[in-house]
């Protein structure tokens, strides 16, 4: 069902808004049928859609199936309010995650539209957003996703929801063995797929320009675009990519390395075994507390794998090889990645910390630790988070900028080193998170950058002060930039350079912005080549 920019004709009957301004007629057709948006109550100028269907609720027959057409029907919806979010467990903890009594269901593949398009004539570049939370949580409609200051600097911008933990990233042998591309495992990855699917069939009655669609993600979310962009069946469909705390470099899991098995476990879990038909009528058949409870218990919710049709090969090797489609990256990470992440993480001594590392990195611990003996010397559970998030997610983005700068493509790498105020991604009204040593003490952490992204600072936290809304407004400019352009440059902004590996600057995004070498430079080389030996 995918192809090359799939054009389905809209009905006849769907409203026309050509000449019309959204403004004063906020009404839509799509490919489904007709929505009537509402004005941003975030920023002037920006008319709103939420709620919109993309595909067919993925339940019964369909679970675990690629994402079908979104159902049609009669009159005007009122797009209003954001659709529920996809199976997740509840995170009613005290995080930066905490995701509180969050609506969850399977009937959850829904999007939202932010466009700062006076008329559908426009033709404004497209940001599509997807969200982190490691493939098992979260959901494209909380207020630190609202996209209006973005939209209101020319764009159209849109968030979506996606398939998540075993209902997205599920492989099992009996699924592979019913698919048609003999696959399963990537459900997740083809909704998104179907979001730009939709792109192309929709936007532009919503002002966007169907031929400047840029994806954006962090966390899973900069994985998943990172794999999208690997994917022969997203050709035509993006024109560029900007990767948050990526981590896809590395993936290399595949079905017949640990994805069937994993798929296999999972289902003993549940009391199901075989590997036939009736198996699958009885996964089918469960509830949705069950998939999720077993997921947990079985260790794993899954995750992006290569499937071998959604994506060929390892992503490495698809962008060594030039097999991916050719077209520029921004990309990036935070100086304290793990801090977020681990905040709670107990103490821990040297000798428990070359434990750790023996375990994790084998023969090349001892590289691995005299690459960050300084780091050691001064705290061994401050250099374990830094070791993790150098390894997890600056490694991958610094690689994955070289690899598409060496097949002829343009790459932007930034490192983000303001220390922001925590915050709570998905409950932005308990603003009173802090950190043992205050609004600030995460440093640069997992996650800290995103309000600065969508210039979304008067939505979330506190404390927040001049220095970090100049920071944030000139992110939002480089990000909808590159969106328009391929090139985040722009007038009256500090200049960012095209990377290159020889020289290895990267744009620094902290209380000044500016060129640099990168300052993990030393570390990131030698756990580079620690990674090049051993894969």
């Amino acid at each position: 069902m995918f192809c090359v920019k799939r054009v389905i004709l809209v009905q006849m009957v769907v409203f026309s808004i050509s000449q019309t301004a959204f403004a004063d007629l906020p009404e839509v057709g799509t490919n489904s049928g007709n929505y009537r948006g509402h004005t941003s109550q975030v920023a002037d100028g920006v008319t709103v859609f939420q709620g919109i269907g993309y595909a067919a609720p993925p339940v019964g027959v369909l679970r675990w199936k690629p994402p079908a057409p979104a159902i049609p029907f009669a009159g005007v919806r009122a797009a209003d309010r954001v659709g529920a979010a996809c199976w997740q467990a509840r995170n009613p903890d005290n995080s930066v995650y905490a995701r509180g009594n969050l609506h969850r269901s399977e009937d959850c593949l829904y999007l939202n539209v932010f466009t700062g398009a006076e008329t559908s004539e426009d033709k404004l570049p497209v940001m599509v957003w997807f969200h982190g939370g490691g493939n098992t949580a979260g959901h494209g409609g909380p207020l630190i996703f609202d996209g209006s200051n973005l939209a209101k600097r020319g764009a159209v911008v849109i968030t979506a929801n996606y398939r998540l933990g075993a209902f997205g990233f599920l492989a099992h042998p009996a699924l592979t063995s019913e698919s048609e591309q003999n696959s399963s495992g990537m459900y997740g990855i083809l909704d998104q797929i179907e979001v730009l699917q939709w792109v192309q069939n929709n936007v532009a009655g919503f002002g966007g320009d169907p031929d400047r669609v840029t994806i954006f993600g962090q966390s899973a979310g900069g994985t998943d675009v990172c794999l999208i962009m690997s994917s022969p069946l997203a050709e035509g469909l993006v024109d560029g990519v900007i990767g948050q705390s990526p981590g896809c470099i590395k993936t290399s899991r595949t079905l017949a390395s640990g994805g069937h098995e994993r798929g296999e476990n999972f289902a003993e879990v549940l009391g199901i075994g075989g590997l036939g038909s009736s198996a699958l009528e009885e996964m089918r058949e469960l509830d949705p507390q069950q998939i999720v409870s077993a997921m947990g218990s079985a260790g794993s919710g899954g995750g992006p794998l290569v499937d071998g049709w959604v994506v060929p090969d390892r992503p490495y090797d698809l962008l060594e090889d030039g097999k991916q489609n050719q077209i520029n990256v921004m990309v990036g990470g935070l100086a304290d990645e793990y801090f977020g992440l681990s905040h709670l993480a107990p103490d821990i001594t040297e000798p428990e910390l070359t434990a750790y590392l023996d375990r994790v990195y084998g023969s090349g611990s001892s590289e691995v630790a005299e690459a960050y003996k300084d780091e050691i010397a001064h705290s061994p559970l401050s250099a374990q988070k830094i070791i993790n998030g150098d390894n997890g997610f600056i490694l991958s983005s610094r690689m994955w900028g070289r690899l598409v700068e060496a097949r002829g493509n343009d790459a932007y790498v930034y490192y983000f080193t303001r220390n922001a105020p925590v915050f709570r991604l998905y409950v932005p009204e308990e603003k009173d998170l802090n950190g043992d040593g205050g609004q600030r003490t995460l440093g640069a952490y997992h996650s800290g950058e995103l309000a600065y992204v969508f210039n979304n600072l008067g939505i979330v936290g506190l404390g927040w002060n001049d220095t970090d809304h100049e920071l944030s407004n000139t992110m939002a400019d480089y990000w909808v930039n590159f969106a328009r352009n391929g090139n985040p440059n722009g007038p009256g902004l500090p200049d960012w350079p095209t990377y290159n590996s020889s020289s290895d600057i990267v744009q620094i995004l902290g209380e000044e912005v500016k060129p640099a070498v990168h300052p993990r430079k030393v570390q990131l080389d030698r756990m580079e080549n620690l990674f090049l030996k051993t894969r």
